[in-house]
């Protein structure tokens, strides 16, 4: 599984190398593609069992200043989009996989330094069965974040953030208690 995984990655980041990061795009257009990782971790609400998650996400942002009339601003709002497969290793060996929709608020604090507030939520599928959420299937990942983009060059960066996550089936079935927890997350961008 882990060989797997690093060929996955290995694959992912030569296809992000390939694409030209020099082109300056006006309107909406591709501003970011990168890869994270991290580390969420809580405790389910009915069993007091710990629950440890580690994301593995990819991310796609579009500047969507244009869209919204904010193309003299120094911040960027940005729509991301992030598929993303998390291995589950407590309470039980397991998989979240799906996609989140974020909305992202980039703001220039330095030079080189964005703080990043993002809220998002999309469809996943949850592998193991738990009293919160019942039997495995079916639901929504909600993420609200706050975190600092840190520019290495005009080309790349590196974003380290803390999110909120909660898992819910929006009442599509029942149980629908929800799972939160918390994570830290670092992630590595081609910026264009």
């Amino acid at each position: 599984m882990k060989k797997q995984l690093f060929h996955v990655l290995s694959v992912l980041m030569l296809a992000l190398m390939s694409f030209p990061s020099h082109v300056k795009a006006e309107g909406v257009h591709v501003d970011e593609i990168g890869f994270g990782s991290g580390y969420a971790w809580g405790h389910m609400k009915f069993t007091g069992a710990t629950n440890k998650v580690v994301p593995i996400f990819v991310r796609v942002g579009f500047d969507m200043n244009s869209v919204f009339g904010m193309q003299e601003s120094k911040g960027t709002l940005q729509l991301a989009l992030e598929p993303f497969c998390n291995p589950v290793f407590e309470p039980e060996s397991g998989v979240e996989t799906g996609l989140n929709v974020f909305f992202r608020y980039l703001h220039p604090i330095a030079p080189s330094v964005k703080v990043v507030a993002e809220v998002g939520s999309g469809p996943m599928y949850l592998s193991i069965d738990s009293a919160e959420q019942g039997e495995g299937g079916f639901n929504f990942l909600n993420q609200f974040g706050l975190g600092a983009r840190f520019d290495l060059s005009d080309h790349n960066a590196l974003t380290l953030g803390y999110r909120f996550r909660h898992i819910s089936n929006a009442g599509t079935s029942q149980p629908n208690r929800g799972i939160n927890t918390n994570a830290l997350v670092l992630s590595y961008s081609l910026l264009y």
